[in-house]
């Protein structure tokens, strides 16, 4: 993981980078997480550590919350079996929609997949097949805006009815 303009923003650069960096994030919410991904890869989010993380941070700090934009869970819950498991067991905190694909804005966004910790922390994959791209630690226009696509998208999407189907 490459340092930038003074431990401002890193570059990532494969798994290694991804898992150490959303680790970071993780670990320094406070409140609030907001995650979109077009496409689930089970080697960050079916992580041992990182799903330990998040059920850390929600036993330590009870009104955190997880907003998950995920693809159609029929994609992706056979590779990321922890992340249903957790998802059913913390309903309140963890909260997973799909996005309704009919009302999705065209943005050349919604190709890469980003998290965003507390309006303050950015998580950007360009390519997140190859998991490319940056961590920045310091708010920035890129992230508001960034921010209030998922806003857009949040109020368009659903629960997935495959979760519901497991009473999530």
């Amino acid at each position: 993981m490459a340092d930038d303009d003074q431990n401002s923003t890193m570059t990532l650069d494969g798994l290694d980078d991804s898992r150490r960096a959303l680790l970071e994030l993780l670990g320094g919410m406070r409140r609030v997480l907001y995650l979109y991904t077009p496409l689930m890869r089970p080697e960050l989010y079916n992580d041992p550590d990182v799903l330990a993380t998040i059920r850390n941070r929600v036993v330590n700090q009870p009104k955190v919350r997880f907003h998950l934009l995920l693809p159609p869970a029929r994609q992706w819950r056979t590779d990321c079996p922890g992340l249903v498991r957790l998802s059913e067991r913390l309903t309140t905190a963890l909260i997973l929609r799909t996005p309704n694909r009919a009302e999705v804005p065209d943005r050349p966004e919604l190709g890469q997949a980003f998290a965003i910790a507390d309006e303050r922390m950015l998580l950007r994959f360009s390519d997140p097949r190859r998991l490319l791209g940056t961590c920045e630690l310091q708010p920035t226009e890129r992230m508001k805006e960034l921010l209030e696509l998922f806003r857009i998208l949040w109020d368009r999407a659903q629960p997935d009815p495959d979760l519901r189907r497991l009473g999530i």
